[in-house]
């Protein structure tokens, strides 16, 4: 600011002693030299009171600056008898050395609305890109603790099978603080975070400190409550799907009082934190569930294919062991290299499982081609017949559609061999003469058919292949033959919605 040479010191004086701003002088040590009236009312102190006080204008600004040297400009906000004050500090040169001349007044609502809405949107960034759930908690105290001007945050989580409490996310408390406040819970001490999660709402406790230091329920945490001046302390619950999962809360200091404005933004974030750690609990349930699914789906994958390859070395072997024992004439090089083969085919797809490969003869020589080459492998090994029938030898399928349906094949015929005592089977593929988006498969053979249907609905095999082809939105369906007597043979329809008009 600049004036006219012909004002004079006295309308300067009268010029700051009746601003509604707060003004003040500091020395080099951060000390007040002059305040105006305003200043005196903002700070609730008279002139004698404050001459030679260091400000806390002084000690904010220091604790910013970290004792970086001190800037000649520099704005903040303290909290001074319950009220939160923004402050400027410009650099003036004094006779004694640098000081600073301070204009300060009451922190606007605008300002805090606008503060509190930055943080609530830094927060919910936060819960939406870091993985982390200690971090999120951590840095929400944080957003808390700066925006409110609170001593202490910290977010509490109830243990969902002890009961007991834990800080998850803390913001200036020490560091073994939540250890002790549960072993004060343990004790029996009345914890207003246990009140606030009990009946579902905000509680303040005024005059904590005081209270806690009589009370020897509270001695963990004596020693560290005589050397903070925390007085008021503030929870919120944190709700999530109806049930209160834990506790924000923190410690205001003695000056401080929260207002209307303080409580809805610590319940906001409550629900904030809630949301967080909801959805931290939800993806850690999700990943078991993944993890037991993909257990599933590799035992079924093994019965699928490895376990069809032992099966059929068994009888290998086993037939091999009883043409030795009655002295028939074997093709003894012949029957070892069919058992090689196998055991080289089990190998192959136990590597193919580790690794999380498709069968390789659907990369190689697409669907149809592969199903083509599988089956007269299993013609040759088991002495049976089969057929393919195909109205469209190049199907464009989706891959895990592709590699699924080659599985269901794959059981079916494996069913055939194992259970029917089948002579021959057929196996049709081709588009639903009355859906064109549908691809059927039919599996059909002249063994001795179901036994007993409700018995091989259950077996894993066929529990297998429902689980396949239901995953596609497909059905599956395993009937009667339409043979006659012993012979009647099984049918298996397979049809699963999957083709373009392209396809």
């Amino acid at each position: 600011m600049t004036f006219d040479e012909s004002i004079t010191s006295a309308a300067l004086r009268a010029l700051i002693d009746r601003s509604d701003d707060g003004l003040a002088i500091l020395d080099p040590q951060g000390r007040f030299l002059a305040v105006n009236p305003a200043g005196c009312h903002l700070l609730g102190a008279a002139v004698s009171d404050l001459i030679g006080r260091r400000s806390a204008f002084d000690v904010e600004a220091s604790r910013l600056r970290d004792g970086s040297a001190p800037a000649r400009n520099f704005e903040g906000s303290v909290w001074i008898a319950a009220t939160e004050i923004e402050f400027e500090l410009a650099a003036v040169d004094l006779e004694h050395g640098c000081g600073n001349i301070v204009r300060f007044g009451p922190t606007s609502s605008a300002v805090r609305d606008t503060r509190a809405l930055e943080a609530f949107t830094r927060t919910a960034a936060t819960i939406a890109y870091e993985n982390r759930l200690d971090v999120v908690l951590d840095k929400l105290a944080e957003e808390v603790r700066e925006t409110v001007g609170m001593a202490t945050c910290a977010v509490i989580l109830v243990d969902e099978k002890s009961g007991s409490l834990r800080h998850a996310g803390t913001s200036g408390l020490p560091e073994d603080y939540g250890e002790r406040i549960e072993q004060c819970r343990l004790l029996g001490a009345p914890l207003a975070t246990t009140r606030g999660i009990e009946e579902a709402r905000v509680i303040i406790a005024r005059g904590f400190v005081k209270e806690a230091l009589a009370d020897p329920r509270w001695k963990p945490v004596h020693a560290i409550l005589r050397t903070m001046d925390w007085d008021t302390y503030i929870v919120a619950p944190l709700i999530a799907r109806e049930k209160v999962i834990g506790a924000l809360g923190g410690f205001l200091t003695e000056d401080r009082e929260p207002d209307k404005r303080d409580i809805r933004f610590i319940a906001a974030m409550a629900d904030q934190a809630a949301i967080a750690v909801a959805n931290a609990r939800m993806l850690s349930r999700l990943e078991l569930q993944a993890a037991r699914e993909e257990r599933r789906k590799l035992a079924r994958d093994m019965h699928d294919s490895v376990t069809q390859a032992l099966f059929s070395l068994s009888l290998r072997t086993k037939a091999l062991e009883l043409s030795v024992k009655s002295g028939e004439q074997v093709n003894l090089p012949e029957q070892l290299s069919q058992i090689h083969t196998l055991v080289t085919g089990a190998q192959a797809e136990m590597r193919a499982l580790i690794m999380h490969r498709r069968p390789a003869p659907l990369d190689e020589e697409g669907f149809v081609s592969a199903v083509r080459k599988h089956l007269a492998a299993v013609a040759a090994r088991e002495d049976i017949t089969i057929s393919v029938e195909c109205d469209n030898e190049f199907y464009e399928l989706d891959a895990t559609v592709e590699e699924d349906l080659f599985m269901v094949i794959s059981e079916a015929m494996h069913n055939v061999v194992k259970h029917s005592r089948a002579q021959s089977a057929s196996v049709r593929i081709r588009r639903d003469d009355d859906d064109a988006s549908t691809l059927t498969i039919t599996v059909v053979d002249d063994g001795v058919g179901i036994p007993d249907r409700r018995d091989s609905q259950g077996t894993y095999g066929l529990l297998s292949m429902t689980e396949r082809v239901t995953a596609h939105n497909g059905r599956i369906t395993v009937t009667p033959g339409e043979g006659c007597g012993e012979r009647r043979g099984t049918i298996v329809s397979v049809s699963i919605p999957c083709l373009t008009q392209h396809s």
